[in-house]
């Protein structure tokens, strides 16, 4: 039975929130350690400040939730909370890290319920879902997802250069211009820039004022300009390749990475404005 009170301020929340973090301090220093790394998962490093950095700014809200009258020991927290240790206890006996990160949505979802109400949880659903961006993908997964991903970006390159009548071949994964080799390797298939400018984009389309329609279009434009960016960069490194050498080549896809960063900025602020004369439809 649920059970409403007038002081929500007691020893049990923070005894909660300091098992949690015991809980899941293996997992982070698992994944901070080594597994982001091992998949070149380097946005991954970011999202946890970004998502404590969106509840401070959640702060005043937080304070006013936490001292006014709530209904706590809802079951559907507590029903959250038990999946997700369920899941933790899964995925760390079995040594599953990536069922042991996703728990921590269930955990958070669970505790914020359970200890706060469901009011709580709708004002701080965004930061606890943002998470989802650290869970890291297996990399049977994570190969079935990029290997696509070069051989279209080693396509798209080719046919783009051949147009302009550069002398481009493509074997498989390998490009060959001007007498050098380049491999479509995994950090070419565009998957890393296009994770991290989600991680960046969806941010910016929650922080965003504009109406509900218009976020959906932000949201998904991140997918094309994230595609669109890392063509650039590829073609760019062929380029450099071709008129400077191999080394030069290497050195314009690793600054690339800033280019594809800044055509999604600009390109959402483009859409955004593009956006702003017409009718907004709540």
């Amino acid at each position: 039975m649920p059970v409403k009170t007038d002081s929500p301020r007691n020893v049990l929340p923070a005894f909660t929130w300091g098992l949690a973090v015991i809980l899941y301090c293996p997992v982070f220093y698992e994944l901070y350690r080594m597994r982001w790394k091992t998949i070149d998962y380097s946005h991954a490093y970011f999202i946890l400040p970004v998502s404590l950095w969106l509840v401070w700014r959640k702060r005043v809200q937080i304070s006013e939730l936490a001292r006014s009258p709530v209904v706590v020991n809802n079951p559907v927290g507590l029903w959250l909370l038990l999946t997700g240790i369920a899941l933790f206890i899964v995925g760390w006996r079995n040594d599953y890290l990536m069922v042991s990160t996703l728990s921590l949505i269930p955990v958070l979802l669970g505790m914020l319920v359970y200890l706060y109400g469901k009011a709580m949880a709708r004002l701080l659903w965004f930061p606890v879902a943002y998470l989802l961006l650290l869970v890291p993908p297996p990399l049977g997964i994570l190969d079935s997802i990029t290997l696509p991903m070069r051989y279209g970006i080693s396509v798209a390159t080719a046919v783009a250069l051949r147009s302009f009548h550069y002398p481009i071949y493509r074997h498989g994964l390998i490009l060959s211009i001007d007498n050098s080799e380049i491999f479509m390797g995994q950090p070419c298939s565009g998957f890393r820039s296009l994770i991290a400018m989600i991680s960046l984009g969806v941010v910016y389309v929650y922080l965003s004022h504009a109406s509900f329609r218009k976020k959906i279009i932000l949201a998904l434009s991140v997918i094309p300009l994230a595609l669109a960016g890392n063509f650039l960069r590829v073609t760019g490194m062929c380029l450099g390749t071709y008129y400077f050498g191999k080394d030069i080549g290497e050195k314009v896809h690793d600054v690339g990475g800033f280019v594809v960063f800044m055509l999604l900025i600009l390109g959402m602020l483009a859409i955004e404005k593009m956006m702003d004369g017409a009718p907004d439809e709540n």
